[in-house]
């Protein structure tokens, strides 16, 4: 008791004490901060996923997302789901970045929230990787077993993915299902009550998206951003969108293709076939496998 009573004396704050804790640090400036729970949420085919995907891109590798800067560190991505589909994803989005998506740890494992062996482990892996974001791909396949409408056993989720966040202060972002209806996240209203952020994907039709702000805990909800899927490769990719199909930002592929054409041929007149040399994509950046791709 009295190590505790320590501890508890040590956590006490005055007025002017309150002025040393610091300001929410972000991960993606005006969206979403650094050491917090964050949820996305959408139907099925929403293409919330790839958000999520696109997010752990921009932060591993420094670019920055939908215009906005990111604090750039190592990620981890934990797909429970749709794990032969994400090579494809990898893919097209390295062809229209024209680079390779380092920095991203995928983890093709369901760790079952239940597990406490399991879960102890990720924690432990997450310690040893330190990285400022962690995806969980989906909420659903985590808690196999569990009562999602059931507060107290989802208030056991929200403790689990807490205890994710404080081993190295990362973001810790959910995808997650809405209901029926689609207005909130599916089940237990705990689910809201712990969540920093909650960020929800509608698919409005004709490959057009929007991103909206159903909670910001510490700070001003963000407008709605509003993206487009453009097919790259085998799959697609996100891009922004002026609400009337027009790209809000030029084509990070084209801006790509500017650089190397420049340092290739900047002084030099340039005929169609080196043009055709430079816009080629890589081998290593094409992903030689076709098929079916969901939009989760």
């Amino acid at each position: 008791m009295t190590e505790m009573l320590e501890q508890l004396r040590a956590e006490l704050w005055d007025t002017d004490g309150l002025d040393l804790i610091p300001d929410p640090e972000p991960l993606i400036d005006d969206l979403i901060d650094l050491d917090s729970l964050v949820w996305v949420i959408g139907k099925p085919g929403s293409y919330k996923s790839f958000v999520a995907l696109d997010w752990c891109a921009c932060v591993a590798t420094g670019e920055t997302w939908n215009g906005r800067p990111v604090h750039k560190g190592p990620v981890l991505y934990v797909i429970a789901e749709g794990r032969a589909g994400i090579r494809k994803r990898v893919r097209a989005w390295e062809q229209a970045t024209g680079h390779r998506m380092h920095g991203v740890a995928f983890l093709t494992m369901a760790v079952q929230v239940s597990n406490e062996v399991g879960w102890s482990a990720l924690a432990a892996l997450v310690a040893e990787l330190a990285p400022v974001l962690v995806v969980i791909d989906t909420q659903a396949r985590v808690t196999v077993g569990l009562e999602e409408n059931s507060n107290t056993e989802m208030g056991t989720f929200v403790h689990r993915i807490d205890q994710l966040r404080r081993v190295r202060g990362s973001t810790v972002a959910v995808v997650h299902h809405t209901s029926a209806v689609g207005e909130r996240g599916r089940g237990a209203t705990a689910i809201d009550g712990a969540a920093d952020t909650i960020a929800k994907v509608v698919d409005d039709g004709d490959g057009r998206i929007t991103v909206s702000c159903e909670k910001n805990k510490n700070g001003a909800e963000w407008d709605d951003i509003r993206l487009r899927a453009v097919p790259m490769g085998d799959s697609i990719v996100l891009a922004g969108d002026d609400g009337a199909g027009r790209s809000t930002e030029p084509s990070r592929g084209a801006l790509k293709t500017g650089h190397v054409w420049w340092g290739m041929h900047g002084q030099a007149w340039v005929g169609t076939s080196k043009l055709v040399d430079v816009v080629a994509p890589k081998p290593d950046l094409v992903d030689p496998v076709a098929g079916h791709d969901d939009r989760r």
